[in-house]
């Protein structure tokens, strides 16, 4: 926890939309990237909201108006970031969503942003998708890489059977998980050599660049 994410902290547990946003634009402008705005200030601001939820410090409205709040800033970050790059010719296409039941969103939409940002077409389901619905989208888009969203632990028995479904696609997608329950659980055993488990944002955006660079002829 550092002095910014806290500070954002205050202002998104106070509905503060303005400030909040004023605060990662300042980011922005003094040279930080969006990947360092994402997992240094804006999920460090959630973790410690979560924790302050978990020790009875705010209500479950104060979590929901934090989230909601920073939700707003991620919108108007994304659209400042697409008015200010030119758009290139997209190479590969993306499909970003949450497991059924899975309501925190927040991570899967930072991840959204950054293929974006670097020059995928991106399809975000958004959260609380259910299997048949994700097996419907990925064989209508056919996806170049498939992210999965899994925040909390009692989702991640669903992930065997979503895995499953996705890898019998008849296009040969790469398959993320991103989750922050890799620190406290062991997720090796869902990988394959389709499926990769992703850590944190600065992971995602490795592969998302090798897989861009790959792309070019």
């Amino acid at each position: 926890m550092n002095d910014l994410s806290r500070k954002l902290a205050q202002l998104l547990l106070l509905g503060d939309t303005m400030n909040s946003y004023k605060l990662v634009e300042d980011l922005l402008f003094e040279g930080f990237t969006t990947l360092n705005i994402y997992e240094h200030v804006i999920r460090d601001a959630m973790y410690y909201i979560g924790y302050l939820w978990e020790i009875d410090e705010i209500s479950v409205a104060d979590e929901h108006l934090a989230t909601g709040t920073a939700d707003y800033v991620l919108t108007k970050l994304q659209f400042r970031l697409e008015q200010d790059k030119q758009q290139s010719e997209r190479k590969k296409q993306a499909m970003v969503f949450c497991v059924e039941g899975e309501e925190q969103y927040l991570g899967a939409k930072m991840a959204a942003s950054l293929f974006r940002e670097h020059g995928w077409d991106v399809r975000y389901l958004c959260p609380n998708l259910p299997l048949q619905h994700a097996i419907y989208y990925a064989n209508k888009s056919e996806p170049d890489m498939i992210c999965i969203s899994v925040t909390f632990s009692h989702n991640l028995k669903l992930l065997p059977e979503y895995l499953h479904a996705l890898e019998s696609l008849d296009q040969n997608c790469t398959i993320l998980i991103g989750s922050r329950l890799s620190e406290k659980y062991n997720l090796e055993k869902f990988l394959t050599n389709r499926t990769k488990i992703v850590r944190d944002l600065s992971e995602m955006t490795s592969i998302i660049t090798y897989e861009a660079a790959h792309s070019l002829p």
